[in-house]
């Protein structure tokens, strides 16, 4: 078996996500936008490793 990961957005996330595009999109800024990735892309493993470690102890 296979474990999926989903990257969930609440609608908030979604809205400042379509707005910052929609600032500065256009500008073509793409330090910026790389940097913007990166910060959910550890925001995303943050929660990634605090689910592993709550299922690790709740199965111990």
């Amino acid at each position: 078996m296979t474990q999926q990961q989903f990257n969930f957005q609440s609608r908030r996330e979604r809205e400042r996500d379509q707005e910052f595009l929609k600032n500065y999109g256009d500008i073509g800024i793409a330090a910026v936008l790389a940097a913007s990735a990166a910060r959910r892309k550890e925001q995303a493993l943050q929660i990634s490793r605090k689910l592993h470690t709550a299922n690790h102890n709740a199965h111990d």
